[in-house]
């Protein structure tokens, strides 16, 4: 299977010299979790995600996308499903530009983790890790009480695009009851960075998701992709079993994707 037939060509872009706060407004208003950045000349030059905009501290400030943006990794439509996946995990990135590669740096369209993860589930690839125990990982997680500031600054830091929310019940028993992620941040319209005031006295409960997805430690990976691929879902909590709820770890889609190579 070719680039060509998982991208996604039609894509909504911003230019280099546009407002961040534009930016983070389009990713709010449409859902888009990052966006290709194009110059003057329609020529690619960046891409600009949730966790970038999320640094700004004014809904006024006139940072331009231009200072915010990364670097782009690039693919090209002819490469190959596994040689796209495999970029994708080495660079620990969830987007990668498609350009043209006779026009250097012509957009062309963009390739997700999710759209690599549905090609694998729609075409029924087997994965090569069984059940889902075996590629999780610890991960950061917080409380109901927690102050949205403090959580948000943690998962920049980490790079974490979700946190799970934990309600303690004893020695080691974390019961989860909820999820938070760069999303929710957006489309709530708070700003981490700020230090005082109402924003800072926000506290995690008033901006999470009660828990609706999760998997227990003994389900198998390519369920664990179904599960995440209906849900255009990112990351998600591993918990031991149904009954208790108790948090053990997490998976994210870059250890999805790897679980395939």
């Amino acid at each position: 299977m070719k680039v060509s037939e998982i991208m996604t060509k039609k894509v909504e872009v911003i230019k280099d010299n546009e407002l961040v706060t534009k930016a983070r407004a389009i990713m709010r208003d449409k859902g888009h979790r990052a966006m290709p950045v194009v110059d003057r000349n329609n020529m690619m030059v960046g891409i600009i995600g949730r966790g970038d905009v999320l640094h700004i501290t004014s809904a006024k400030s006139n940072l331009l996308v231009k200072g915010m943006m990364r670097r782009p990794v690039i693919g090209f439509e002819d490469e190959d499903l596994y040689a796209i996946t495999k970029r994708m995990v080495d660079n620990s990135i969830k987007q990668i530009v498609i350009v043209d590669k006779k026009v250097q740096n012509k957009f062309l369209g963009v390739v997700s983790a999710l759209d690599i993860l549905s090609a694998y589930v729609n075409e029924e690839y087997i994965s090569k890790v069984d059940i889902v125990e075996k590629i999780m990982k610890d991960t950061l997680y917080c409380t109901e009480e927690d102050e949205l500031s403090r959580i948000g600054k943690m998962m920049l830091a980490a790079d974490l695009t979700g946190m799970p929310v934990i309600k303690a019940e004893g020695k080691n028993k974390k019961v989860v009851v909820g999820f938070v992620t760069y999303g929710d941040l957006i489309n709530g319209g708070y700003r981490i960075s700020e230090e005082s005031g109402k924003q800072r006295k926000t506290k995690i409960k008033n901006v999470m998701k009660a828990i609706a997805k999760y998997v227990t430690v003994g389900e198998r990976v390519n369920n664990v992709a179904k599960l995440m691929v209906k849900n255009r879902i990112l990351r998600i909590p591993v918990l031991d079993n149904e009954k208790n709820k108790n948090l053990e770890g997490v998976v994210d889609i870059e250890e999805m994707l790897r679980a395939y190579l």
